[in-house]
Order: structure tokens, then C-alpha cells, then sequence
């Protein structure tokens, strides 16, 4: 079938829709530089986080700084090569499994985090799959990433977008990329 796309137009647009979802995600945690300023109330979260550097639980101060700038460096990442990408994808994943497991949130932020871990992992693996100097924008619509669980996750698991919530309620979303 000569000049005929292989993928058909249902498909594109899901494809173009899970890949937006994927892409908010990244651009949502860009923001994630610092503690918000102020509480925000939300039906997803049972425990708010304070409006500093620092959470208080039972057991002593929960420092959130490491994970904030890790996603905002994973965020900015993705518009350089595939090797600062990986650079920054594991970062990310090293400063979320420090934290794990998340005690002192609801249980759908306390999953949605070990999701989050689980999708970092594997888009770290993927990424690796790729020559380092390759640009991100050139393999981001590889199937290996526009089919894998992670994007799946980031679209459609309603734990993982409580813990994205919670991520920017904690890390606050300052537009400047501070």
C-alpha cells in the first residue's frame, strides 16, 4: 500500500493524547523547584504539606528539597540530549526511592508514589536504549516509550495523578524555573 500510513488515525490521536499526557507531566514538574507558599486544599491529599522545606511527621522532618530540584532537573532534561536526560531520570529516581515509602500522605500519594519510582525506572531503561547525543524530541515518540506502562501510568492511573498532585502541591510550581 504505497503511501499509506501503517497507523491509523484513532491510533494517532491517542498516541498524540497519552504523549500530551506524558509531556504535562514533565512540564507540570519543571515547576517543582521549592516548597509552595501556602496550603491548597485537595480532595486527593489527607495530609497537607507544610508550606516549607520540611514535612512533619511523627518520626522528625521529611525533607523534600533533593526531590523537588531532582524533577525539575528530570523536567528541564527533556529538552536536551537523551544522555542528560537518562542523567536526570535517575536522579530522580535515586532521590524518590530515598524517600520511600511516603508515610506521611494518603494512601493513593503513598501508592502513586511507588508508581512514579516504577515508571522513572523504566523510562530510564528506555532512555538507555538510545545513543546519548540523540535529542530527546528525536525518540520521544519511539513505541518503546508511547507503549510502555510508564506513559500508560502517567495517562490513566488515578494513583500516580494523585501523587503528581501532591508533588506540585509540595514542591510548588514556579513558572520562572527557578
Amino acid at each position: 500500500m504505497k503511501g499509506t500510513s501503517f497507523m491509523t488515525a484513532p491510533h494517532r490521536s491517542r498516541l498524540a493524547f497519552v504523549w500530551g499526557s506524558a509531556l504535562l507531566v514533565a512540564g507540570l514538574l519543571a515547576g517543582c523547584s521549592a516548597p509552595s507558599s501556602g496550603d491548597r486544599d485537595s480532595t486527593a491529599l489527607s495530609s497537607t504539606p507544610t508550606a516549607t522545606a520540611t514535612a512533619d511527621v511523627a518520626d522528625g522532618p521529611v525533607d523534600y528539597t533533593a526531590f523537588c530540584a531532582a524533577n525539575r532537573a528530570a523536567a528541564t532534561a527533556k529538552s536536551g540530549t537523551v544522555g542528560e536526560d537518562l542523567e536526570a531520570v535517575q536522579a530522580q529516581v535515586t532521590t524518590i526511592r530515598d524517600l520511600l515509602p511516603l508515610d506521611d500522605v494518603s494512601a493513593e500519594v503513598a501508592a502513586g508514589a511507588e508508581v512514579f519510582a516504577t515508571a522513572a525506572e523504566e523510562t530510564a531503561a528506555i532512555l538507555a536504549e538510545f545513543p546519548a547525543d540523540s535529542l530527546v524530541s528525536d525518540v520521544g515518540l519511539d513505541p518503546r516509550f508511547t507503549e510502555s506502562q510508564a506513559v500508560q501510568s502517567a495517562a490513566t492511573d488515578p494513583n500516580y495523578q494523585a501523587f503528581i498532585a501532591w508533588t506540585i502541591q509540595t514542591c510548588g510550581f514556579d513558572t520562572a524555573g527557578e
